[in-house]
């Protein structure tokens, strides 16, 4: 009986001690930023690209980069690239092609804290940059062209955006129900909601949003589980609207054809004038 109560005592001791370590790490565990000096070079192996410096409401300077889609005369509109929660411009911005290949603009920023934008990054901070980079684009674009496209945690910040402006269309690439339930997924413990600060959560946004949604998901996710994208499945306007790859990880959804036909197919399907 004694063993039984120390074992008991144990687990209960470790129990407290991963709620106190996701409670005041869960930030660090969540946002994964690597900074780049400011005198960074960036260097792509394409043409029709420039860096440029925005700022959000509180001041915080943003870097992003603007890559041009190859023939001005055929561009159909813009992608707002909104990344994941590891590194920076230097690495996303290599999915560029997938999308200036088939006739739009491709936008991506670093969120505050990352690569060369200033400042720290946090939830509402997040969600300040995409607004700021949002307006950015309307400067320049009307807002019928503009596509909003968030990967893994970006698709917090995508899902919040398109409840407060109207974009064309808005993609969830590899996204979760909210942060929470992530947390809960990888850690295998039933942890309370009091113990997170982060929730970035996509389910309530997709229930209050004023354009069409449309998430990629894989099979084989091991950082957001394929069941947690599920759950997004019954906010969205039709089966069609969730799209599944086979086989395909967290990381490498363009290393499928399947991605890169269905891709092609939804921006095709919600072009001005289609329909979409």
């Amino acid at each position: 009986m004694i063993v039984v109560t120390y074992i008991f005592l144990g687990g209960l001791a470790l129990y407290g001690a991963m709620l106190l370590l996701v409670y005041f790490l869960q930030e660090r565990f969540v946002f994964q930023p690597y900074r780049l000096p400011p005198g960074h070079q960036f260097f792509f192996n394409t043409g029709g690209w420039q860096e440029v410096w925005l700022e959000a409401e509180d001041g915080t300077q943003l870097n992003a980069l603007l890559f041009r889609a190859p023939l001005k005369e055929k561009r159909k509109g813009v992608i707002l690239y909104l990344h994941g929660n590891q590194g920076n411009l230097q690495r996303w911005a290599k999915h560029q092609g997938a999308f200036t290949r088939l006739g739009y603009d491709f936008f991506a920023i670093d969120y505050r804290g990352y690569g060369k934008s200033s400042g720290r990054p946090s939830e509402s901070g997040l969600y300040a940059d995409g607004e700021a980079a949002y307006q950015w684009l309307l400067d320049r674009y009307p807002e019928e062209a503009i596509i909003v496209y968030g990967r893994s945690l970006g698709s917090g910040v995508a899902s919040w955006l398109a409840t407060r402006r109207q974009p064309r269309l808005v993609i969830l690439e590899t996204p979760f129900d909210n942060m929470p339930n992530v947390v809960r997924a990888i850690s295998r413990l039933p942890i309370p909601d009091a113990f997170f600060r982060l929730s970035f959560p996509n389910d309530c946004h997709l229930q209050q949003l004023n354009c069409p949604a449309v998430v990629f998901a894989g099979t084989r996710d091991r950082v957001v589980e394929y069941r947690l994208s599920q759950r997004l499945r019954p906010l969205l306007a039709g089966p069609e609207a969730f799209i599944t790859i086979d086989g395909a990880g967290h990381r490498n959804l363009d290393t499928f054809p399947k991605y890169h036909y269905q891709l092609e197919q939804v921006l095709v399907r919600f072009e001005k004038g289609n329909g979409g």
